[in-house]
């Protein structure tokens, strides 16, 4: 097993890769990876939720910034992910879904398959991991529409989300900018 493969598998049982999970910190992630680049507003109208990154994991946060969600784009074959103390490791994220489902299958982790009418070649092995978090390993059957279908499919993204945080507070106007936009709401 390869130790990407060996870190999904991880995400699948305990809904954390190497600290990155559901409900954490911005405050806290930024001081242990460093701090994220600024991706942008979720939304034109509001700043929160917004996105920031570490290298190729893609965050979200809400206004109270806490994680709600992140994705990893394993289709081009490698990505950089967050290392403590600040930095970037490379991994090799070419995984089939034979692997994948050999690893969760050997960890114990049940996945349901879900499948979409008008996204033909793709489908995805969604794990719930704890309470309302999910995981979602999303396998298609080619990454070249110029190739034919491969027998063994291929991962193409790996998403965490939740459901249990549909209303986030306010932010406190009286406190000082966190550098994540307190001030600004």
């Amino acid at each position: 097993m390869t130790e990407f493969l060996a870190r999904l598998t991880e995400l699948a049982a305990t809904a954390d890769l190497g600290g990155l999970r559901y409900d954490a910190s911005l405050p806290q992630l930024a001081a242990r990876f460093g701090d994220p680049y600024d991706s942008g507003r979720v939304h034109k109208q509001t700043r929160w939720p917004h996105a920031f990154g570490w290298g190729d994991a893609w965050t979200v946060f809400c206004g109270c910034r806490r994680l709600r969600s992140f994705s990893l784009p394993t289709w081009h074959g490698e990505l950089e992910l967050p290392v403590d103390g600040g930095g970037l490791r490379t991994y090799d994220t070419r995984v089939t879904e034979s692997a994948l489902t050999a690893a969760l299958t050997a960890a114990g982790c049940a996945w349901e398959t879900v499948t979409y009418r008008n996204i033909p070649g793709q489908r995805t092995l969604e794990v719930t991991p704890a309470g309302e978090v999910r995981v979602g390993f999303v396998l298609v059957d080619r990454h070249d529409y110029d190739q034919p279908p491969q027998d063994d499919w291929l991962l193409s993204k790996v998403g965490l989300w939740g459901y249990d945080h549909p209303d986030c507070p306010e932010p406190d106007p009286a406190l000082p900018d966190d550098g994540w936009g307190a001030d600004r709401g």
